[in-house]
């Protein structure tokens, strides 16, 4: 499978927004759209850091 986790830097902190997201959209500056496997979705603000693809890992920055 090719899901990732995302996670939202803050103060050097990364915590865990969402798991097994398959799609994330940018909708505006700053902001994208992540969707899960199962069909959750959800909004969130962030620049991209790092994207991890071997790592199933998604870091994005606090606005």
């Amino acid at each position: 499978m090719c899901e990732s986790n995302v996670y939202l830097k803050k103060e050097g902190h990364e915590e865990l927004v969402m798991e097994n997201v398959a799609i994330v959209t940018p909708i505006d500056t700053d902001t994208f759209l992540l969707k899960g496997l199962l069909g959750e979705s959800m909004e969130i603000k962030g620049r991209i850091e790092d994207i991890n693809l071997m790592g199933h890992k998604i870091i994005l920055t606090a606005p």
